[in-house]
């Protein structure tokens, strides 16, 4: 699987297609919550342990755009 932008699904955020699991679900896990990727797919059973690192390496990669978008908590 590889990650996608669906305008019509989670505001076009990033998601592990097939899924709808964004990718900022998985590094919160992984960053914030402290799990491992293997309990992560524990989490998200639709993942597989590749579909997280591949998640958390595009959270890596565009680190700046997360970081940087307004928090959903901002908008409330």
């Amino acid at each position: 699987m590889k990650i996608t932008r669906d305008p019509g699904h989670s505001d076009g955020a990033p998601t592990i297609e097939g899924t709808g699991i964004r990718v900022k679900d998985v590094a919160v896990a992984y960053e914030h919550s402290g799990y491992e990727p293997d309990e992560i797919t524990q989490l998200y059973p639709d993942l597989t342990l590749s579909d997280v690192h591949r998640a958390l390496a595009y959270y890596y990669d565009h680190i700046d755009d997360f970081r940087s978008a307004p928090s959903e908590s901002a908008s409330a």
